[in-house]
Order: structure tokens, then sequence, then C-alpha cells
């Protein structure tokens, strides 16, 4: 992985990072009428267990949530980059598609494999959840990963001229 990638997958982890935010930060309210804090608590307590982190004090529940939702997101930015650049590179011509599937898989292996690894309440799925949790992590997560890493993978074209007469 070369200097580029890592600055693809860095650029493209904080991007997802911070649209999937964006997106909980208003439908959580919206949709389930819960504040942004929970999204926070909840985060902060998959490793601080849910009894401490709805406990602690704000600032630390926020440092603990926002580091670890920042943490996950460069990981997954770094799978994107190593995927499109060693097994599948056309990942990087239709970056919108490959997003979407991207962010389903992300969703998958979150869901199923990640989160019950943590200490956060496991709350069931209903379909109005399921709904924004899909939409959460593939157009408000994929897509911005691969957009970004799509766009600064790609080699630019040389801006050498040919001189007339070359």
């Amino acid at each position: 992985m070369g200097k580029t990638d890592v600055g693809a997958a860095l650029a493209a982890g904080l991007t997802g990072a911070v649209t999937i935010f964006l997106y909980l930060t208003i439908s959580l309210p919206l949709f389930f009428h819960v504040s942004p804090y929970a999204l926070y608590t909840w985060d902060a307590s998959n490793v601080l267990g849910y009894q401490i982190a709805s406990r602690a004090p704000l600032a630390t529940v926020i440092a603990v949530g926002q580091g670890m939702h920042l943490v996950v997101s460069l990981i997954w930015g770094f799978v994107f980059v190593l995927v499109a650049r060693t097994l599948l590179p056309q990942m990087l011509a239709r970056p919108p598609a490959w997003g979407f599937a991207f962010g389903f898989f992300v969703m998958m292996v979150m869901r199923f494999g990640v989160v019950p690894l943590g200490h956060a309440p496991q709350n069931p799925y209903t379909p109005l959840g399921f709904t924004n949790t899909f939409v959460a992590h593939t157009l408000f997560f994929g897509v911005p990963v691969a957009w970004v890493a799509s766009r600064l993978m790609r080699p630019r074209p040389s801006t050498r001229r040919l001189r007339s007469g070359s």
C-alpha cells in the first residue's frame, strides 16, 4: 500500500465517519425521538459497558464514542482501499454501485460480527430501524467512502504539454 493509498484510505474513512454521523444525528431524533447523545453513549458503551457510559461525564462519553466511531470508520476506509487495490480494481470505476455494496457488507459485518463483541445493548431490528441502518451504511457511509477513495486513487492525467514541432 503506497503513500497515495494510505492518504486515500484515511480521507475515505474520515469522510465516511462524518457523513454517517451527520445522517444519524438527524435521523435518530427524527424517526426514533432519540438525542444524538444516545449515539455517543451507545458507541462508548461498546468499550466501557452501558452502565459506565450512561453515567460517565459528557466529555468522556463524547470522546470515547467519537473515538470508537472514527477508528472503526478509518479501518473500513483501509479495507475498501486494500480490496480495491489488490482484488477488485473495478471498484474504483463505479464508486456509487460498489460503495452501496460495500456499505451493505459493512452493515452486515458490524451488525452480526463486530457489534456483538462489544458491551452495548442490542436492540432488535424493526422495519424502520433496519431501513435507517441500511440507508446510513449504504448511502451515507459506503458511497462516500468509495467516491473519495476512487477519486484519490485514480491515476491523474499527465499535465505535461507537448511542444509544437516535437
